[in-house]
């Protein structure tokens, strides 16, 4: 066999990757013995040796194809054929994933459907099993054999004149021995195999029974379950299922082999071996209190890791309000909370696991003394090597099912634990697809004449018979647990919050006076609606109307408690907060649509995208980030509207799509898209703010608080002059409702026009994820060493293991010993005896010991890797964000920390005690039998090859496992945020058929790994059969050659060989588990090593305070020295500004020479802005979009840093508020006195009390105030509980303008000196924003307020107007002196929003 091929010749490269191409499945096309020893993955191994040797990795083409019944799209179906739906209601289950009772309920259904995928060829692994079991059972009795010949021959007792099979009988009971070990061996591999793959088999299925599941999932539901859950289900649920399917053959197996091995003691030592099956029977009660005790802590530990990971996930999503208003500190603690109940409920497992593994370690011993000691006290008992050392190995391979059953059962209580909790989920209600969710109906047909019909519709957000649940419980942990949280309604609907609630951990829903039940209230009553084919429906309305609400029903969303609802046609969706894919431009307008380029081009010139297009590198091929990240809010709404239009559908539902579009884009986008040609003929439903378009389109309707207040046509509703219209039309007379829109991210290009439309793509936004190559580096070993409290504490540890160690081998060396005197003339049979229980007693101490001090170390390890990525990831800064998915990083936090916490302290414990059990097996060995050192040389250096060249492969398969896993769980967390619109366009298929597909990828990796295990194992297990083979035969000769021929007397050879062979025996399984162990650790390290990554890799923001940037001038680093606070301070000598109390005083802003871009590969966004801005100035910023509007209010922030790469000559301070140059203070010193209101509002799940008020500072009454003054008191005081009513996840069940206006309340809470606006009511009506806009001034009077202005009217009362234009102040005046000039951009501005005006009139 050869160890090593495939070496590569420098001129035949071409020829060499050529020949590494795959034509189908190698598997599959093997012949028998090559899947017995598995050759067919040669070709893999002789690729990862040239891939190494160029210093380079296996890539994921590299791997052995994916054979095609392990694809995900098999085996989903077997999961649908067995998995019985037919059960899930529609609408709510009534079941919680946190519900103890619910889980206590178990998993019947999804057991079956298990059984159903694994299949015959699982059945057939056991059969397999069976024979594994039978050939180990041979090892005793062989040993027994070889060791009676060895004795007999010492005594004389075998003359040469006896048959040769007699004469030489230990030479070929040596060669049957080799033979049965390794038929063992390549037995036990090919069941691991089959297993392996039915335990993948089962991960792919839940995997995308989950995510097929979530896309079926009812709104009802989905308020009950959060993402950091799913995610949990899809990575730590799915992870100990699959886990535990190759333990389920233990579960009977174990028993097998407790059986069979007693009969063979019985056989030896005879009955006395039932006193050590007596003491076995004592000892399990003990165990299964153990195993209860694990069964609960599993349980707590899987809630703390759901409450951390949901908390970190909001924590990601709502990043940048994280950082704009200084809560990475109290971010932290809260996280850290969860992360500490967690460790604290880890630690006690991992001592209970401790405990169970030093008792079922010392139990064989303790079991073999009472036998021995009752076979001894018999009157014909023989004391001899022959009958103690076989009944040694046999109380030894019984430690294996005594230790490692107890484990599958612990497995067993974990997956229980998992598959109830999936069972729960998968049971949940879902959206009916040929009916209503309630007693209402719903129909829908998919005709060519599109059409709405609503009768007596009565809509709800959740089920109106279910109570709502209350909030504001506190954990165990004594500290706030601030919310159930919940992903909430889909759409971000006006009314939706009427489904807000107010949960507790019992199911039960209570008003303030804790004993009145609570319910959801109707979102739409009395519901009458017909939208005829063809027509342009408007819907308006005040905020919490309901307009989104309707959108919903009309989508089959919501609970439709009464009433019919119809839908003619195909639909095509716009939601009110634009969903944007992680792709390029043009892939989420085309949305799985064939390219049209006359229809593209179309489009893209309707919905006014051409100029932002030439603005991006690739233009449509620009990749968008997550949520649109690189698009400003009125890019995504036209990027939104852009798919509808070329979805060609024959509905089309715009949820307030003009809300963030400048006047001239707004008119251009109605007039060209929604009433021009591409939409001409279809039936559209319309939701706006944007009343100047309502006399162009066919149908009117007004709602209020849920009722429709008026319907009908344009003229009908304009000819009543008490109508509602007119009443909205004349608050908007003499006022201008246009928007300018936000200014978008990317970057901007000077010079000739692109084209819009790209012919191929340069560059990708999001960064390619980490990947090292090669083995992990020493220094991670180190640093994970330090990280558990230094190489002190490590060495303790590991001297508690040379301690197990050397007491297992004065274990073993004392039954040599005592064999060696069979007469007892050295001592007394109790003293052998009593020694003997005492080893076996401070065995399982020490391994107590061993134990408890790996996990403490473990646990310390993982609280400073984890504590220390989670400081890191908050102080990165918002670049960061905008270039890696937050599904990469979610995964640091959840499947990485689950490596660390829980597989890498159970590799590191077997790797340690392995290597030293190997040690002393192989020198006690060579000891023995001195030949064997020669056969040590040549078997070691193939040990050696064997291990370097798997782990080439195993390295890098695992790498690629850990990548391919995180476009699996970003793509679920991307799918959750769109449901709606993806259900709308009918495309789950398309993105099951996806998901699959990144399944499949992460599947091929971890089929290539396992493999690679199956295949080294086979290989070292042979290699151990030769050793014991070897270690057999030298001990035969070794008696034949001293004892010369039938002499009797000589030493003690039977007792030595009992000796060598018992530790050759065991040497064999130990060698393959020492490498896969190793291996195993590698893996798990490699968590460590990405958890590093991001520690010391991740960019970091400027100091949070002024004496952190005095630590880091002490302590910088050359990196430092270029960083903008370090420029600054090395400017004033070193010195940071030092702040009074009551700064800033009166807020005045000065700006001089101010560059900024937002990364280093990006253009300049301000170009050297100069402005001044006096304290207590109200000053409006007008631009269009890639002006620098949103930019200045980041740069003032300091969210993006200031470029000083443009500084010329000495340094002066590009932003200074009353004096103080803000890049000589802390973060924290600068974002606590600025107040801001962003277009996108920060909403975290809890209630709205902790979102107005996170960490309990102001007073109840000081909130209502807040809330009266935004204009949310009398929306508050409707919802159930009230201040403490539940804000789902990201505030989804509340709609855009109530999101707003709860930041407005926290705004005015704060009171700061200087406040920023962006776009902060832009998605609110023209009567809501006029009474904000009153209480802003009446609220600041006397402060600075920096407003981007949505709608003209909201800056004309300005002090002065900023106006922006390539990132430079163009004008700067106060209104009425920029309108003097004709000429001047406001003048045009504001004569565009006269002229919409008037035409309107």
């Amino acid at each position: 066999m050869k160890v090593m091929n495939g070496v590569i010749k420098d001129n035949d490269t071409d020829e060499d990757e050529r020949s590494f191409t795959y034509d189908g499945s190698p598997e599959d096309e093997a012949w028998l013995i090559s899947r017995i020893l598995f050759l067919w993955q040669n070709k893999l191994f002789k690729r990862a040796s040239v891939m190494f040797k160029r210093g380079e990795g296996l890539q994921q083409e590299d791997l052995l194809p994916l054979p095609p019944r392990d694809r995900g799209e098999v085996i989903i179906k077997k999961f649908e054929e067995s998995w019985d739906n037919s059960d899930a209601a529609t609408g709510g289950s009534g079941k919680k994933l946190t519900n103890d009772e619910d889980i206590k309920a178990g998993a019947p259904k999804l057991k079956k459907t298990i059984a159903h995928i694994l299949g015959w060829r699982f059945v057939f692994a056991g059969f397999i099993k069976a024979v594994n079991t039978a050939l180990q059972f041979g090892f005793p009795l062989l040993l027994n054999g070889i060791l009676e010949f060895i004795e007999d021959y010492q005594k004389g007792l075998i003359p040469d004149t006896e048959p040769w099979h007699i004469k030489y009988r230990g030479y070929w009971l040596a060669a049957v021995l080799f033979v049965a070990m390794g038929s063992k061996a390549l037995t036990e591999n090919n069941y691991f195999h089959i297993v392996n793959r039915g335990s993948f088999h089962v991960k792919s299925a839940i995997s995308i029974a989950v995510y097929n599941k979530s896309l079926r999932l009812s709104n009802v539901e989905r308020q009950t379950t959060t993402l950091g859950e799913l995610v949990n289900l899809m990575q730590v649920d799915a992870s100990k299922i699959e886990v535990f399917i190759p333990q389920i053959h233990v579960l009977w197996d174990g028993m097998f082999q407790i059986i069979g091995y007693m009969s063979i003691l019985y056989f030896l030592i005879g009955p006395a071996c039932f006193a050590g099956l007596l003491v076995m029977i004592l000892a399990g009660p003990v165990q299964g209190v153990v195993m209860k005790k694990l069964f609960g802590m599993n349980r707590l530990i899987v809630k703390h890791t759901d409450a951390r990971v949901e908390s970190v996930n909001e924590a990601l999503q709502g990043i940048q309000g994280v950082k704009m208003y200084t809560w990475e500190a109290n971010v932290l603690k809260r996280i850290e909370g969860y992360r500490n109940e967690e460790l604290k409920h880890l630690k006690s497992a991992a001592y209970l696991k401790g405990f169970s593994r030093a008792y079922m370690g010392a139990l064989p011993g303790v079991v073999a003394v009472v036998s021995f000691l009752v076979y001894s006290l018999t009157e014909d008992a023989d004391i001899s090597a022959s009958k103690l050392f076989a009944s040694i190995v046999a109380f030894d391979q019984l430690r294996f099912p005594l230790m490692f059953y107890p484990m599958a059962l612990a497995q067993l209580v974990q997956a229980q634990v998992s598959a109830a909790r999936l069972e729960i989920f998968l049971s949940m209600g879902e959206i009916a697809l040929n009916g209503a969710t309630g007693n209402g109906t719903y129909n829908r047909e998919r005709c060519s004449k599109g059409g709405v019909t609503i009768k007596d519709a009565e809509v709800y957000w959740g089920d109106p018979e279910v109570p709502l649940a209350s909030t504001g419980n506190r954990n165990e942990s004594g500290a706030d647990d601030t919310t159930e949280k919940s992903l909430g309604a889909p759409l971000d609907d006006d009314a939706s919050v009427s489904t807000a609630t107010a949960r507790d951990d019992t199911g039960k829903a209570l008003s303030d006076d804790e004993n009145v039940l609570q319910y959801p209230k109707a979102a739409l009553k009395n519901l009458n609606l017909t939208i005829g084919h063809g027509e342009l429906c408007a819907v308006v309305g005040r905020v919490a109307s309901g307009k989104s609400t309707l959108c919903s029903a009309v989508l089959n969303e919501t609970f439709l408690a009464k009433g019919n609802i119809s839908l003619q046609g195909e639909v095509a969706f716009a939601a009110q907060s634009p969903w944007i894919l992680n792709a390029t431009v043009r892939e989420n307008i085309l949305f799985g649509k064939p390219m049209d380029e006359d229809r593209y081009n179309r489009v893209i010139r309707a919905c006014q995208l051409e100029h932002d297009l030439t603005l991006l590198e690739d233009g449509d091929l620009t990749d968008i980030g997550e949520k649109g990240i690189n698009l400003s809010g009125g890019q995504k709404a036209r990027v939104s509207v852009a798919r509808a239009a070329y979805a060609d559908a024959d509905v089309v539902i715009l949820d307030d799509p003009l809300s963030a579009l400048d006047p001239e884009v707004a008119a251009a986008l109605f007039n060209d898209c929604i009433v021009g040609d591409l939409m001409a003929g279809k039936t559209r439903l319309l939701v706006t703010n944007q009343l100047q378009f309502l006399t162009q389109c066919d149908h009117v309707v007004v709602l209020k608080k849920g009722e429709v207040m008026e319907d009908g046509t344009a003229p009908e509703l304009l000819a009543n002059k008490e109508s509602e219209m007119n009443r909205l039309l004349a608050k908007l007379a003499g006022k201008s409702s246009k928007r300018v829109d936000k200014e978008a991210k990317p970057m901007e290009v000077e010079g000739d026009r692109k084209s819009s439309v790209a012919t191929s793509k340069l560059t990708k936004l999001l960064t390619k994820e980490e990947r090292n190559v090669g083995a992990v580096q020493t220094s991670v070993y180190l640093k994970y060493i330090k990280a558990g409290g230094g190489y002190g504490r490590f060495a303790f540890v590991y001297v508690a293991y040379v301690f197990t160690a050397a007491n297992n081998a004065a274990s073993v060396s004392w039954v040599s010993y005592w064999t060696s005197d069979p007469n007892y003339d050295r001592h007394s049979r109790e003293f052998y005896l009593g020694m003997y229980f005492l080893l076996a007693v401070t065995l399982g101490i020490f391994t107590f010991m061993r134990s408890y001090l790996l996990a403490y170390f473990g646990v310390k390890a993982s609280e400073r890797l984890h504590n220390d990525l989670l400081k890191s990831i908050l102080r990165a800064p918002m670049s960061f964000f905008d270039t890696t998915p937050m599904g990469r990083i979610l995964s640091r936090f959840s499947k990485d920390v689950y490596s660390v916490d829980l597989e890498l302290g159970d590799s590191i414990d077997f790797v340690i005690f392995c290597t030293l059990t190997i040690v002393v097996s192989l020198v006690s060995i060579i000891v023995i039998t001195p030949w064997f050192g020669v056969a040590v040389i040549p078997l070691g250096f193939i040990y050696f090859q064997y291990l370097q060249y798997f782990r080439a492969v195993s390295r890098e398969t695992k790498r690629l496992d850990s990548i391919s896993r995180s476009p699996v769980y970003a793509q679920f967390s991307e799918t959750l945020g769109g449901l709606s619109t993806i259900r709308a366009y009918g495309e789950p298929d398309r993105f099951k058929s996806e998901f699959e597909g990144k399944v499949n990828t992460n599947t091929q990796a971890l089929y290539n790994n396992k493999s690679a295990d199956r295949w080294l194992s086979t290989r070292l297990e042979l290699l151990g059969s030769t050793i014991a083979g070897i270690t057999a035969v030298l001990a035969v000769n070794l008696v034949i050659s001293n004892s010369g021929g039938g002499v009797g007397g000589g030493a003690p050879v039977a007792s030595l060989a009992g000796l060598s062979l018992t530790y050759a025996i065991s040497v064999t399984s130990l060698l393959q588990w020492t490498v896969r162990t190793f291996s195993n650790m590698e893996n798990a390290m490699n968590a460590t090593e990405r958890m590093l990554y991001y520690t010391e890799e991740t960019p970091e923001e400027a100091p949070f305070t002024a004496d952190e940037i005095n630590d880091k001038k002490r302590y910088s680093r050359d990196s430092e020295e270029k960083k903008p606070y370090t420029v600054a301070t090395n400017s004033a000598g070193g010195k940071t500004e030092t702040l009074p109390s009551d700064w800033p005083q009166t807020g005045g802003i000065d700006i001089q020479d101010l560059h900024m871009k937002y990364r280093k590969d990006t253009p300049m966004v301000l170009k050297g802005l100069n402005v001044s801005i006096k304290g207590g100035e109200r000053v409006g910023v007008v631009g269009r979009t890639g002006s620098g509007k949103s930019s200045l209010l980041l740069s003032l922030l300091r969210l993006v840093e200031p470029n000083l790469d443009e500084l010329k000559g000495d340094y002066k301070s590009p932003i200074t508020i009353d004096g103080v140059d803000i890049l000589r203070i802390g973060l924290t010193d600068l974002r606590s006195k600025l107040g801001i209101i962003p277009q996108n509002p920060v909403l975290f799940s809890g209630t709205i009390k902790i979102n107005m008020d996170p960490f309990g500072e102001y007073a109840t009454e000081e909130i209502w105030k807040a809330l009266e003054q935004c204009g949310m008191k009398e929306s508050v005081e409707e919802m159930p509980g009230q201040l403490e009513a539940a804000v789902a996840e990201g505030g989804q069940n509340l709609s855009n303008g109530m999101r707003q206006m709860l930041v407005l309340g926290r705004a005015l809470l704060r009171q700061n000196k200087i406040l920023f606006l962006d776009e902060a009511t832009a998605s609110v009506d023209i009567e809501t924003d006029r009474e904000i806009q009153r209480t802003l001034r009446e609220a600041f009077n006397g402060c600075t307020v920096l407003t981007i202005a949505h709608r003209i009217n909201t800056i004309m009362d300005s002090d002065k107007i900023l106006v922006l234009k390539d990132g430079r102040a163009v004008e700067f005046d106060a209104p009425d002196e920029l309108l003097k000039d004709e000429n001047s951009i406001f003048s045009e501005i504001v004569r565009h929003a006269q002229s919409e005006e008037e035409g309107e009139q």
